[in-house]
């Protein structure tokens, strides 16, 4: 049976780009309603819904206006106006990662993320010596509710852990079923540099000059052209890490992996900074919207891999990226347990 009213609704998916949200869409069991049509929302809130049931859950979908802390903390206090009986809000889409985030383990383009902790690196005090990040217990980000934090705990379990990532496989296969955009790029396509070979022109044009082969300028500096084109016109080509889960008979199943995530209003693109910050911080992956949301109701963040946070990343494998988020969304939600969120009314008692 449809929700009667907004109080009828417990979960909340965040998405700040549409293809993320596209991917959401697609996996909906049942759609109720698009823009408010049918239920509405408070006046004064800005936010665009989409609502629907996946699995036992009324959810409702909700666009962000843009990326950014910012952009999320907004939609959070408009959402929590409008649908006021939100226990649980999924924060889905794509992020960079930490390629090798510890001995033995390994992330490749189109893993998914899943946050136990998120840490907002671009919080602090910048000093003549340079940024310091604050770390007060007042001043940084809680840890998630006990029901999430249980919840996590389980899904680490060698068992549940495959369990979750064949139910991913099943709902990524639907979804390239549905459209080629969310079947997998291809291995081919998935290329590791080193952290300190920048993206920028490798070969000097005879009839100009470059600022990227400038000895005197601090190295890393590239021209504005360079930052527009990809690696192959570029020719970034050497310097690429051989791993094994990119080998010719390795498997394309994305794996799961559940740790600290950065966020910032900053897009990440040095894998030299990125590989600082993951040392310093014990972070897993690089987001913008998770430190918005994350005070504002009980939250998790699952994003998909769909670049290694350096100079070269390119948009090739953001809606697969979406696609598997999405669909650890999906399946996470079937062990989420669901509450009751209609209003009874008060039972009348006679003296």
């Amino acid at each position: 049976m449809r929700p009667t009213d907004r109080s009828e609704f417990g979960i909340a998916i965040i998405c700040a780009l549409t293809l993320e949200a596209d991917a959401i869409e697609a996996l909906f069991d049942e759609t109720y309603d698009k823009f408010g049509q049918v239920y509405g929302k408070q006046p004064g809130d800005t936010n665009v819904y989409i609502t629907g049931r996946i699995g036992q859950h009324n959810v409702v979908l909700c666009y962000l206006p843009g990326i950014g802390i910012g952009s999320a903390a907004g939609a959070a206090a408009n959402l929590q106006v409008s649908f006021t009986r939100i226990h649980l809000a999924l924060v889905v889409g794509i992020c960079g990662a930490v390629p090798f985030p510890a001995p033995n383990t390994e992330i490749i383009l189109g893993d998914i993320i899943i946050s136990d902790c998120v840490i907002q690196y671009d919080f602090g005090r910048q000093y003549p010596d340079g940024f310091r990040q604050k770390s007060n217990v007042k001043e940084v980000l809680g840890r998630p509710s006990q029901e999430i934090r249980a919840l996590l705990a389980a899904l680490k379990g060698r068992r549940t852990r495959r369990e979750l990532e064949d139910q991913i496989r099943q709902h990524l296969q639907f979804l390239g079923e549905e459209e080629d955009i969310w079947k997998h790029p291809g291995l081919v396509h998935d290329v590791l540099f080193e952290a300190s070979y920048h993206h920028k022109h490798h070969q000097q044009r005879p009839s100009a000059t470059c600022i990227c082969f400038d000895p005197i300028l601090a190295s890393g500096i590239v021209c504005d052209e360079a930052v527009q084109k990809d690696c192959s016109s570029l020719g970034c080509t050497e310097n690429q890490i051989t791993r094994r889960r990119c080998g010719i008979n390795s498997t394309t199943k994305p794996s799961v992996h559940i740790g600290s995530l950065a966020s910032a209003n900053t897009v990440m693109k040095s894998g030299e900074h990125r590989d600082r910050i993951a040392e310093r911080e014990g972070v897993i992956g690089f987001e913008m919207e998770g430190a918005g949301v994350w005070d504002s109701v009980p939250c998790i963040i699952i994003k998909g891999v769909c670049d290694y946070a350096d100079s070269h990343k390119n948009k090739l494998w953001q809606d697969y990226a979406a696609a598997t988020a999405a669909s650890c969304a999906k399946v996470l939600l079937g062990y989420w347990t669901p509450r009751t969120t209609k209003v009874l009314p008060p039972i009348l008692t006679t003296n």
